[in-house]
């Protein structure tokens, strides 16, 4: 047994006296250790032993925090409970930052050990940002460690979708949106199978089933509402405009118009590899042959919505598509003047190049 363990069974010990001592007013001195830690707060129900989750522990995060993080996570019943025998066991500045790999339901002393005492299985870590391609995923996995760009992409195509999304997926589905974006702390070894099936479990749970009510109260089905968000993943630069761009593109929809955004074009562009090798995954000049790219993604010819998603988006613009603001605008205009990525919004056809003729150029 190596000294740090043998001191963290100490503490253990230390602990629970102490908490014997405090208690022992209330009656509890006649209960075994296991009994006291029973009675202090308890969180919800336990989840399911085995599963493991990640979990990066950032600089500066107190024990109530952490607590409150592996609570969440599904790894400890009480985050209360964690705090308070880290406080008892003096081990508030003994918490280590750093990238974990812990087991759904563990025992708050076990919880404890494994972010006070160095992990000795390593991790890979990945972060996917929103709006990004699951070619450019590929590239950030390999990076990571979790195989060949080439091997995530054979995972992707060989991954099923999650049973309750599967249905209005069209057949051919790429799994392009599926893939939520997010960090994936996973143990060193991981296949990338095993890293997109983390991610389509990922998704699953967070496009919850009050989202897919909430977007089919738009007329949306999941696949088409991801769909869209994957567009307002792209065009929307501010937190607060996303729901009201959803808006704009659902009026467009209800009219059977051309949602007319360059994201699409942009995709539909990098269909080509020549145009990746030379211009990246996303071309921010497009020209006027660009525009008449025949894809049926380029919604700037083809009307409603293109064939499926156009890129990954995260939560906020899944859940800017379920919950999108009812406007009467119909079109937008990046705000090139103020250049913070904000739009200035317009009912009317001549509205719109009012604007652009203001704000279209700095």
């Amino acid at each position: 047994m190596t000294r740090e363990r043998v001191t963290f069974g100490l503490a253990i010990a230390g602990a629970v006296i102490t908490v014997l001592v405090v208690l022992a007013a209330s009656g509890f001195t006649a209960k075994t250790p296991s009994a006291v830690l029973k009675d202090l707060p308890q969180g919800p129900a336990a989840s399911p032993a085995g599963e493991q989750v990640g979990y990066t522990l950032p600089e500066g995060r107190s024990a109530r925090d952490i607590g409150g993080d592996l609570e969440r996570l599904g790894v400890v019943r009480s985050g209360e409970q964690f705090a308070l025998l880290v406080k008892l066991m003096g081990l508030q500045s003994k918490l280590s930052t750093g990238d974990y790999v812990l087991n759904k339901n563990m025992a708050v002393a076990s919880a404890i050990e494994a972010v006070t005492v160095k992990q000795a299985i390593p991790v890979l870590s990945v972060t996917f940002p929103e709006g990004i391609r699951t070619e450019e995923m590929a590239i950030r996995a390999e990076r990571a460690g979790f195989g060949t760009a080439a091997q995530f992409m054979a995972a992707v195509a060989a991954a099923k979708l999650p049973e309750r999304f599967a249905a209005t997926a069209p057949a051919d589905a790429t799994k392009q949106g599926y893939l939520f974006p997010d960090t994936y702390i996973m143990p060193v070894g991981s296949t990338p199978a095993q890293l997109v099936e983390k991610m389509l479990q990922t998704f699953d749970r967070r496009f919850t089933p009050e989202l897919v009510a909430a977007a089919a109260a738009k007329g949306l089905n999941p696949h088409q509402a991801l769909t869209l968000a994957a567009i307002v993943e792209r065009e929307a630069a501010l937190e607060a405009e996303r729901p009201l761009i959803a808006g704009v593109f659902l009026n467009r929809i209800a009219a059977n118009d051309q949602l007319g955004a360059d994201p699409t074009v942009q995709f539909a562009v990098a269909l080509d590899p020549a145009s990746v090798e030379k211009f990246g995954w996303w071309k921010k000049e497009l020209t006027l042959e660009d525009l008449k790219n025949p894809s049926p993604y380029n919604t700037r010819l083809a009307f409603g919505l293109p064939p499926g998603p156009i890129t990954n988006p995260g939560l906020a613009s899944i859940e800017a598509v379920a919950k999108a603001t009812p406007t009467r605008m119909y079109y937008f205009v990046a705000d090139a003047k103020k250049g913070d990525g904000s739009h200035v919004f317009a009912e009317t056809e001549s509205e719109h190049f009012a604007n652009i003729a203001r704000v279209g150029s700095p």
